[in-house]
């Protein structure tokens, strides 16, 4: 592997350790070693080569001085090089021009006009190496630690306006270097803690926090559980209903246990949303929830449901039930019953951790019994600091206990019959032990009519229960939410008794009553007793911390790591023992050293002689991560060969962590990593849901890994008889026979209106504005992310077109109107036709035969499942694609399956722009398109993309 230059890193890890020093000088070393490395050089192309006598035959009737048509004058452009002469290029190189009408040149003067324009094309000297993405970066310091903590999100993406994250052009900025050095401390302190291993910890929860009256009626306790219709917030969010007794003290994986039945005659399984965020108890108040997965019943008995989750200190755990046909169904008899809620965690995945068992294997290790606590239920305060209460009155059934119970619909009223007990109504709180109280926790109660809610109080102090003092705190409460509210005393009190006086209640019939949902105290909470468990190494002598730097750098950095980083490396370390640190203190600052240095972020030259370069190479474009053992041990034989190779692509595309590569290539390349960005109106789309969301994007990922593990042909990306499904997506695409939450493949039938790429809602979605589907969008996403047409961008004096429905002139007709201008034509007659032929499909990806339009409502937007739309015109998903008309979308894609190799051709350059971090020069393209067979239906997705990888390795040396 070729060793990038050490003469700024030997000055910069020879410095002191400060973090704020270190990212400064770090930002000056990279200025420097860029300016080295001449990132911007441009090169002219050969020039005066002789202008093959094809262009003057088959080009010059329409592109010489006197026509230049559409703009481009070939006469002028081939006399006075450079020329940037891509679109010509991929014109000829795909068919387009010369026109079909027009005489073709024949295979070999096509390859002189070929080769004559990439001779003359202006290239640019890319720098040699190429920084990591922040996806490569978190990967492969995972895998090196043995760590799953995915922290790429702290790291800036760099990506601007560049197709892919692996481009050359991306440079390391300082702020991109802090970063690093924060991450790497993080990963580092995970790997190696200094406190030692939490021990692990279980909870189990039954209870649900306070929820607003207008959802806790779509809850109902039974003596097996909750039970749980489905219902959506207001403002048509999943609304969810938060669990008490839990939340995490650690950041880490815990996995959660949710024992769980279908109850009731519903059709297909019922779906269980988890979600983790920060508690609100109504829909105007919202707070940020991330899906930590989906859990699917289809049991009437209970079961065990488990998933794995990073948890946070502060997260709570939530949960939101789906089955379509019980929404909003009150105190429920059907739905999905919950009996309770197991966590445990902070979880590591073997004992003693991987990350401990990899960095010192054939180290003898000091490992601890693994610390297993089982936390008690929760109490309420005024129960744990030995108190409790008494009540002036009470009704029987609504004792003073329940105030203690942690349920809000259960609560404590004074007595109403046979006779209304005379006021004053009060709690009396005792203290005995006189702890310190810093004000009470006040909840009401919810499901009936708030009769008896307190709207005033008064607190009061005494020493013997009797004699009251004046008044500690006094005020009102919030009679319409049945959240916990605080009431706060100025100072804090330790006296042994506290009377909560209710001075005024809500009363329906004018009776002096009094009701309480929840009553408690607020004292400071004992911090908890928490156990670490310290593992090191048996020996911590300075030559085993040596060995095992060297060991690392040699995984990380290749066979021959440059010695004057490895010296600096260790003389960290040693230092940092010299100080007086722990042994695994001065390990982190070691491995530190190397894992912020130029040789691990940066991305070297391809060397095709060089055994540990390619399988750097390799691991990094299918894995974005480090080799493994089986291709260190094959790239250190020698070379590998273009079989050899051939074999170890097809081997990593087998393993699972090629899945990494599947997510970042296809998000990027098709656009799905602004997925995000629309989300379909719920006034004319109500049925799509948090749910949808989730899965739509796995369909695609799930399919073009199947495509590429398989090795199945290009023509599936057009069309395609498989797809990846679950019972949502299955229903929301009008699929029969697919049922529960997990994803998998679905053989379809041939009349199905879906298969291939374009047909998938992720697509579908992604390109509309979340209202209306529009054809130019979707044409123009077809004809560049698929078809790889070039286009120009649109003139900036056009205005944006916003077709509407239920006008006088349809969609199409107001289409075409505003392209009539020259300058807009010759693009939209390439655009336009792909868009048309998937009218038949909305903005939520859905088959639809009329077009919906808004139906005003008055008053604010409240959801409902019928939304507020009206039918508008019939779909017309006809159009004429290069002369050949099409009918709907199974014609078109009938049509785009006869240009199947501009298909292969457009892929195999993405493909390459993405695994070599630059867009193919001219030449590379005529070698790109020499590797699609004249048949292309029969050419496999992972033999293009190993075709592609070999001429990269073996050739680009830009």
């Amino acid at each position: 592997m070729r060793a990038i230059s050490m003469s700024t890193q030997s000055a910069f890890f020879s410095s002191t350790y400060p973090r704020g020093l270190i990212t400064r000088l770090c930002g000056l070393a990279w200025m420097v070693w860029m300016l080295w490395e001449g990132a911007h050089k441009m090169l002219q192309g050969a020039e005066g080569n002789q202008v093959p006598e094809a262009f003057q035959t088959f080009c010059m009737d329409c592109h010489d001085s006197d026509t230049a048509k559409g703009n481009l004058d070939l006469e002028q452009a081939l006399k006075h090089p450079p020329l940037d002469a891509s679109l010509a290029f991929e014109q000829l190189i795909t068919g387009g021009m010369p026109p079909a009408e027009k005489p073709q040149p024949g295979p070999m003067e096509r390859h002189q006009m070929l080769t004559h324009l990439a001779n003359r094309q202006t290239q640019m000297n890319l720098p040699s190496s190429r920084r990591l993405s922040r996806q490569e970066f978190i990967h492969s310091v995972n895998d090196l630690l043995g760590l799953d903590w995915d922290l790429s999100e702290a790291l800036p993406t760099g990506k601007g306006t560049f197709l892919f994250d692996s481009d050359r052009r991306i440079l390391p900025t300082e702020p991109w270097m802090a970063a690093v050095f924060h991450v790497t401390d993080r990963l580092l302190n995970r790997a190696f803690p200094s406190k030692g291993f939490p021990a692990e910890q279980r909870w189990v929860t039954q209870r649900l926090r306070h929820s607003h009256d207008s959802y806790d009626i779509y809850t109902r306790p039974t003596e097996e559980g909750i039970l749980f219709s489905w219902t959506r917030a207001n403002n048509g969010n999943s609304y969810s209903f938060f669990y008490d007794d839990f939340e995490p003290p650690l950041s880490g994986w815990y996995e959660i246990q949710v024992e769980a039945k279908k109850q009731g005659a519903i059709e297909g399984d019922i779906s269980i949303e988890v979600y983790a965020g920060k508690y609100y108890f109504a829909d105007d108040r919202p707070q940020p929830q991330r899906l930590l997965g989906v859990l699917s019943l289809s049991s009437p008995e209970i079961q065990p449901h488990t998933l794995r989750a990073r948890l946070h200190p502060g997260d709570q755990i939530s949960i939101h039930c789906y089955a379509e046909e019980n929404f909003r169904e009150q105190d429920p008899e059907r739905g999905a019953l919950i009996r309770r809620i197991s966590i445990r965690g902070p979880l590591v995945d073997t004992w003693p951790p991987t990350s401990l068992s990899k960095t010192f294997a054939g180290f003898p290790l000091k490992v601890p019994e693994r610390i297993i606590q089982t936390m008690p239920p929760p109490q309420p305060h005024l129960q744990a600091i030995g108190g409790g209460l008494q009540v002036s009155s009470f009704q029987e059934g609504m004792e003073k206990e329940y105030m203690q119970d942690g349920i809000a619909r259960t609560f404590w009223h004074s007595r109403f019959k046979p006779e209304v007990a005379s006021p004053p109504h009060f709690v009396t709180l005792e203290n005995p032990h006189r702890q310190t109280l810093r004000g009470l926790l006040y909840s009401t109660w919810t499901g009936g009519n708030g009769n008896g809610q307190v709207k005033t109080y008064r607190i009061q102090a005494s020493e013997n229960g009797s004699e009251w003092g004046p008044s500690i705190a006094e005020g009102d409460l919030d009679v319409q939410l049945a959240h916990e509210q605080t009431i706060a005393f100025k100072e804090p009190i330790d006296s042994p008794f506290l009377r909560f006086e209710i001075t005024d209640a809500l009363s329906l019939d004018g009776r002096s009553i009094a009701s309480i949902g929840e009553l408690d105290v607020l004292v400071d909470e004992a911090p908890e007793e928490r156990q670490w468990q310290i593992i090191e190494p048996a020996d911590t002598s300075v030559s085993v911390l040596q060995e095992v730097i060297l060991r690392f750098a040699k995984r990380a950095l290749g066979n021959d790591p440059a010695q004057e980083l490895i010296e600096a490396s260790l003389a960290i370390a040693q230092r940092s023992m010299d100080q007086g640190d722990p042994f695994l203190t001065a390990l982190k600052a070691g491995l530190k050293t190397l894992l912020c240095s130029p040789s691990f972020l940066m991305t070297p030259v391809i060397d095709p002689q060089d055994g540990p370069s390619t399988a750097s190479t390799l691991a990094r474009i299918l894995w974005l991560s480090v080799p493994d053992d089986v291709l260190i041990e094959m790239t250190q034989r020698g070379p590998l060969n273009r079989e050899d190779m051939r074999g170890q692509i097809l081997r990593m595309l087998q393993d699972a962590r090629s899945q990494r590569m599947v997510r970042s290539f296809v998000g990027q390349w098709l656009g799905l990593d602004g997925f995000d960005q629309v989300t379909p109106s719920l006034k004319l789309y109500p049925a799509y849901d948090t749910l949808l969301h989730h899965f739509l994007p796995k369909e695609t990922e799930m399919f073009m890994a199947h495509l590429m593990r398989e090795n199945l042909t290009i023509d599936h990306l057009i069309d395609s008889d498989i797809s990846f499904l679950n019972q949502r997506l299955a229903r929301h695409y009008g699929i029969e026979g697919v049922v529960g939450a997990q994803m998998r493949r679905v053989r379809l039938d041939p009349a199905s209106h879906r298969g291939g790429l374009l047909t998938m809602g992720s697509i579908l979605k992604m390109t509309t504005d979340g209202f209306e589907s529009s054809p130019i969008r979707r044409g123009a996403w077809v004809s560049k992310q698929l078809m790889g047409n070039p286009l120009p961008p649109p003139p900036p004096s056009v205005p944006t077109l916003e077709p509407h429905h239920g006008l006088e002139a349809s969609l199409k007709e107001q289409i075409n109107q505003h392209t009539q201008q020259a300058a807009c034509r010759a693009c939209h007659k390439i655009i336009d036709p792909y868009g048309f032929g998937l009218e038949s499909f909305d903005a939520s990806g859905q088959w639809r035969e009329r077009y919906r339009v808004i139906q005003p409502h008055s008053g604010t937007f409240q959801y409902r499942p019928e939304g507020y739309y009206q039918w508008a015109d019939p779909v017309d998903a006809s159009g004429t694609l290069q002369g050949q008309s099409f009918r709907d979308i199974q014609s078109m894609k009938a049509l785009l399956r006869q240009d199947l190799k501009k298909v292969a051709y457009h892929f195999a350059k993405v493909w390459f722009h993405y695994a070599s971090g630059a867009e193919p020069t001219l030449h590379e393209r005529i070698a790109l398109h020499a590797m699609i067979p004249e048949d292309p239906s029969r050419l496999g997705m992972a033999d293009l993309m190993t075709k592609v990888l070999i001429h990269v390795m073996k050739d680009d040396t830009r």
